[in-house]
């Protein structure tokens, strides 16, 4: 076993030190839980003390638009998510809502920029997101996203990192997604 380890190794050219136990068992053991724990690694963190005051069913929201969120899959993303949980959503610029609207959510988000590996071009990605959910002016419930400390979701995208968020803000509301038509699954509505 630690002959074949060792041999994998050598073939893909890493560098280093590699340290056995003299044990198969205790080294395929350790290869596994390795394993284990970088595939863990690599998934979205989920939500930073999520506050929530209400478990009723929401079924409309308005977003109040955050021009400065420089990510234009920002709120397509948002939307979608909240479509998985039976939430129709519309946008509304800050300062111009509807009084036909009494749940509202605003977010705020911070981006930075970036190379992908084997690429050259800058790419902007999601590090901080805070959404905060009312009805009629009074906190329902806020949920916070920060990148891993690791930066292991990096580059996935805006609605995978605000899934939990949603998941976490719309307790009442349970996945509805694979009940939506296939035209609402992937879409949004408003600007």
């Amino acid at each position: 076993m630690r002959t074949i380890i060792t041999a994998v190794l050598l073939a893909t050219s890493l560098s280093g030190c590699i340290v056995t136990s003299g044990n198969a068992l205790v080294d395929a053991v350790g290869l596994v839980g390795s394993a284990a724990s970088s595939v863990k690694a690599m998934t979205p963190n989920t939500t930073l003390n999520p506050i929530v005051l209400n478990k009723d069913p929401i079924r409309d929201v308005c977003i109040e638009w955050n021009g400065s969120v420089a990510l234009s899959d920002f709120v397509p993303g948002l939307q979608s998510e909240l479509l998985k949980h039976g939430v129709q959503s519309r946008v509304y610029d800050a300062g111009t809502q509807a009084l036909a609207c009494p749940v509202t959510l605003s977010y705020v988000g911070y981006v930075k920029w970036d190379t992908k590996v084997f690429t050259e071009a800058y790419t902007p990605y999601l590090t901080y997101a805070a959404l905060t959910l009312r009805r009629d002016g009074r906190v329902l419930g806020t949920a916070q996203y920060r990148l891993g400390s690791f930066g292991q979701d990096k580059w996935a995208s805006p609605g995978d990192k605000l899934a939990p968020l949603i998941d976490a803000l719309f307790p009442g509301n349970p996945l509805v997604a694979d009940n939506l038509p296939e035209n609402q699954r992937n879409g949004f509505t408003g600007f």
